[in-house]
């Protein structure tokens, strides 16, 4: 009886767990084609880039996995920031894959809106210390 209690528990974690990560995916297709289509002038909330960062970005970007540059690593966010802010934007949504590392499409935040996108890298571009044209 334990050992069918214990089953049970795990598979409704993890049904949690996996229905918590799934975001709404019409959502981002609709978003993802609307930005492809259109020239959206986007404007940063870094309140807003902060939460984003915190529930998403900062898996990779507090410590440099996979060879994302880390939060406080200055120098690496310089060089990013010289391709300027409409293309790492652009890599944020469609992925990235560079000498030093691998951006996933939207950061594997499926249910992030392009304007979220926006506000993280902004946010993450403040942080650093550095700006983008």
């Amino acid at each position: 009886m334990k050992k069918l209690f214990v089953l049970i528990l795990m598979v409704a974690m993890g049904g949690f767990l996996l229905s918590s990560c799934g975001g709404n995916a019409q959502k981002s297709e609709k978003t993802k084609s609307a930005v492809t289509k259109t020239k959206t002038a986007f404007v940063a909330n870094l309140d807003n880039g902060k939460k984003v960062y915190n529930k998403v970005c900062i898996a990779c970007h507090m410590t440099g996995v996979a060879g994302a540059p880390a939060l406080k690593d200055k120098a690496r966010w310089t060089e990013i920031a010289a391709k300027g802010m409409k293309q790492l934007h652009h890599d944020a949504i469609n992925g990235f894959t560079g000498k030093t590392g691998v951006m996933p499409a939207r950061g594997s935040c499926t249910d992030c809106s392009d304007q979220d996108l926006y506000d993280a890298v902004s946010y993450m571009l403040k942080t650093a210390g550095v700006s983008a044209k």
